[in-house]
């Protein structure tokens, strides 16, 4: 093969390189994330990470599950495939290259899973704190047990939710061009989807440890938990009779749209 005919193939390489070069999966942002923490951690190898809030230990098929988050779905299970879940994964596996990673356990679930805080050692004491920085890039959703919130870390999480909303990143990046569904008609072609469904509230009631907001075809649910923590006493009950959009990952309950809402910043008024 003669130079001239090696060029085009040395220019095709050249752009090939380039190009997979130019695929950077989002930056870690922890700077503002980094805390000071005075207590043993302990330190973990990972071995696999299976999303954004689950991953394993090197020798061990015990799964661990970072608490005070929920990132979207990867795989069908009882909740869809959400959007932005593999940029959840892909920022957790870039979080672990960047940073030696400890973990606060601080219990277990009912699938046998080690409930654990996730941080990135900086310096001595001081540690990028995962979930706070996940969740301020838009790529995952508080979930607070009483069980295992923390005084200290849970207002992190919250603080992040409110940024991700303010600078309209990763889920709330769709908030002025979300599908908005206003009737029941091919709603689950949407499911996992993050969309508006608007409707007027029929009725507000609260029981066993949840808020669930009615229209005449859909329903929104809001753990107490995350009322506690980010609704600031917020007056649900006063949605009742009018017309109102709710903004998030839609679901399928029993045959009917549902949305797990998780702060007051996916309610508007149209």
């Amino acid at each position: 093969m003669d130079v001239k005919s090696l060029i085009p193939l040395l220019f095709f390489a050249f752009l090939f390189t380039f190009s997979s070069c130019m695929q950077t999966s989002i930056p870690i942002q922890t700077d503002s994330d980094v805390i000071e923490i005075n207590q043993p951690l302990e330190d973990v190898d990972i071995s696999y990470v299976i999303d954004g809030d689950t991953f394993k230990l090197v020798g061990s098929d015990q799964s661990i599950r970072i608490v005070g988050i929920d990132t979207p779905e990867i795989h069908d299970s009882s909740k869809p495939i959400g959007e932005y879940g593999e940029e959840a994964k892909e920022y957790f596996e870039d979080f672990a290259q960047e940073y030696d990673v400890y973990i606060k356990k601080v219990g277990t679930d009912t699938y046998g899973r080690t409930l654990a805080y996730v941080f990135g050692k900086v310096d001595e004491n001081e540690y990028a704190f995962y979930e706070s920085s996940v969740v301020k890039q838009g790529l995952a959703r508080p979930l607070i047990y009483d069980d295992n919130a923390d005084q200290y870390l849970t207002p992190k999480i919250v603080q992040s939710y409110n940024k991700a909303f303010e600078d309209k990143v990763g889920i709330f990046s769709k908030w002025d061009n979300a599908p908005v569904l206003t009737n029941a008609q091919n709603y689950k072609s949407y499911l996992g989807k993050i969309v508006f469904l608007e409707g007027k509230v029929t009725s507000v009631t609260n029981s066993n440890g949840w808020y669930n907001i009615y229209s005449d075809w859909f329903r929104i649910n809001i753990r107490e938990e995350e009322y506690q923590y980010l609704f600031n006493n917020y007056n649900l009950y006063n949605l009742k009779g009018k017309t109102v959009r709710f903004y998030g990952e839609l679901w399928d309950e029993n045959g009917r749209p549902e949305i797990l809402l998780r702060s007051p910043n996916e309610i508007l008024f149209n």
